[in-house]
């Protein structure tokens, strides 16, 4: 995937856990209103390739529908607030989240006192999370994508 095309998923993903957005072209409006210049037919490939579902008429992403299922509140602060999950090194996990949630996340990665987080530095929609070693971003990286999803 291009490096653009993430970036354009980072944001879509962004507006649709800020607001509500009940069409392709409400959300094509909204990326316009971004500086992305897209289509109908854009947003509805890019809707198509994140997995978006729509409840309530709203659409949001596939971790939505399941968080009701978490009991663990700092595992349902994942699942609601995760947008990306990408290695950076062999230790070393950038995470994005919507603005201003990042310090809520790293907070909740530290609640949960996982034995492969070393510790947790965020922001305003960046965390990087030091792991052990490789294996453990591994199972970390896994851990927190099946959380995002809803496999968890």
């Amino acid at each position: 995937m291009s490096h653009e095309r993430r970036q354009r998923h980072l944001k879509i993903l962004e507006l649709v856990a800020t607001r509500p957005l009940r069409t392709q072209d409400e959300l094509a409006d909204a990326l316009n209103r971004e500086g992305w210049e897209v289509t109908q037919s854009s947003v509805s490939r890019d809707i198509a390739a994140l997995g978006l579902i729509k409840i309530d008429g709203i659409y949001q992403r596939p971790a939505a529908a399941h968080v009701h299922e978490l009991t663990d509140p700092n595992e349902r602060r994942l699942a609601e607030s995760l947008l990306s999950v990408e290695p950076a090194g062999d230790a070393l996990l950038v995470l994005h989240t919507p603005p201003g949630e990042a310090q809520r996340v790293g907070s909740a990665i530290d609640l949960l006192a996982w034995p492969d987080v070393v510790g947790t530095i965020g922001g305003d929609d960046t965390i990087f999370v030091a792991t052990r070693n490789r294996a453990a971003q591994t199972h970390l990286i896994r851990q927190l994508r099946e959380l995002m999803v809803g496999t968890a």
